[in-house]
C-alpha cells in the first residue's frame, strides 16, 4: 500500500512540472515578447509498435470513442545555462509589466489608452475645426476666476483634477467637453453675448475624481454627465454645464435667457429648482450640433479663402 501511495505521488509530482515545462515553452509565442531567459525543449514521440488510429490525434490525445495512446516525454536539454525564474518571479514581473502608474494610485491600464489628447495637438494634426470654439469657451470660463456657490469656494477643484490627469486647465475643462455640445455652447454663449447677458461657467468638464469632489446636489460617480465615465464616457465626451453671470450680474438673468432661448440650441435646464445652474443637451442635439458645425466650417473655410486671396493680392503687389 505504501508503495502504491509513493507511487502516485510521483506521478503527481511528474505531471505538474510537465505543465509548467510546457507553460513556459509556449510563454514566449503566446505573449509576443523577448525570448525567455531559459528553455527547456521537450519532444514527444509515439510507441513505434502502435499505428495511429481513428479517434487520436497526432499530439496523442482522443475522442470518446478512441483509444489512449501512450506517450512518452524526454527533457533533452537547457538552450541558455542561466537558472530560469522562479514561478513567483515570472508573476511579479509579468504583473509589473500590466500595471501602470496614475498619479499616487497603481491600476491596470483599459483597454484604450485614458492619456486625452490636447487641444494643442488636435490643432497640430488638423482634426478639428473648433479652435475658435474653444478658445470663445475658455474665455468664457476665466470671466469668473473665482469659482463659488451656496456650498463655498471651489475654484481649487478643478486645477486640482486637471493636475491629477496631467492637463493644462484649458485642456480640462474645455477639451473634456463633447465637441458637438462644444458647437452648441459657442453659439448660445455668442448669442448671450450679444443680448447683454454677462455669462460665465462654474464648472465644464468633470471625470469621476472631480465629480467626487463636488459638494451639493449632484450625480452618483460615474453618472455625471458632465463626463461620467459610466454615462458619457469620460473625457472628451461632458455634455454639461454649470453657468452662472459675472460683474455683479444675477445669474437669474442666464437662466432665465437658457430657459427662453436653449431649445434653439440643443440646451436646457433640467433640474432648476434643485441645481438651477446646470445646462446639459437638450433630448436628441446631434441634428443640432452638426447644424451649427457645418456652419462653422463654411465660416472658417470662407475666412481662409479671404485670408488666402489677401496673400496672392499682397505678393502680386511687391
Amino acid at each position: 500500500m505504501f508503495g502504491l501511495k509513493l507511487a502516485a505521488g510521483a506521478l503527481a509530482v511528474a505531471m505538474v512540472a510537465l505543465a509548467i515545462m510546457n507553460y513556459r515553452d509556449a510563454e514566449p509565442a503566446a505573449t509576443g515578447g523577448d525570448p525567455a531567459n531559459n528553455e527547456t525543449v521537450v519532444y514527444r514521440r509515439a510507441a513505434p509498435s502502435q499505428p495511429r488510429s481513428e479517434g487520436v490525434d497526432a499530439a496523442g490525445r482522443k475522442d470518446d470513442a478512441g483509444a489512449p495512446y501512450p506517450r512518452a516525454v524526454q527533457t533533452v536539454r537547457f538552450v541558455n545555462p542561466d537558472p530560469p525564474l522562479s514561478i513567483a518571479a515570472a508573476a511579479r514581473q509579468a504583473i509589473r509589466r500590466a500595471l501602470i502608474k496614475v498619479g499616487a494610485f497603481v491600476a491596470f491600464p483599459g483597454k484604450e489608452s485614458a492619456e486625452p489628447e490636447s487641444i494643442e495637438l488636435r490643432r497640430k494634426r488638423g482634426s478639428t475645426i473648433l479652435d475658435g470654439v474653444d478658445d470663445y469657451l475658455w474665455e468664457v470660463y476665466q470671466r469668473a476666476p473665482v469659482k463659488k456657490d451656496s456650498s463655498g469656494d471651489f475654484t481649487w477643484k478643478d486645477p486640482t483634477a486637471a493636475k491629477r490627469m496631467g492637463l493644462s486647465l484649458q485642456d480640462y475643462v474645455i477639451g473634456g467637453m463633447d465637441p458637438g455640445f462644444r458647437e452648441q455652447l459657442y453659439n448660445a454663449g455668442r448669442a448671450m453675448d450679444a443680448d447683454g447677458i454677462n455669462w460665465s461657467m462654474l464648472s465644464a468638464f468633470r471625470d469621476d475624481y472631480r465629480q467626487r469632489l463636488a459638494a451639493g446636489f449632484k450625480a452618483r460617480g460615474g453618472n455625471s454627465l458632465h463626463g461620467g465615465s459610466r454615462r458619457t464616457g469620460g473625457y472628451g465626451h461632458g455634455r454639461a454645464v454649470d453657468v452662472t453671470a459675472v460683474d455683479g450680474s444675477d445669474p437669474e438673468d442666464v437662466w432665465k435667457w437658457i430657459d427662453a432661448h436653449g431649445a434653439k440650441y440643443g440646451l436646457a435646464r433640467p433640474m432648476p429648482g434643485n441645481d438651477p445652474a446646470h445646462v446639459q443637451q437638450r433630448g436628441e442635439s446631434s441634428s443640432v450640433a452638426s447644424t451649427f458645425r457645418q456652419k462653422h466650417s463654411r465660416v472658417a473655410d470662407a475666412g481662409r479663402r479671404q485670408r488666402h486671396k489677401a496673400r496672392i493680392k499682397l505678393a502680386n503687389a511687391k
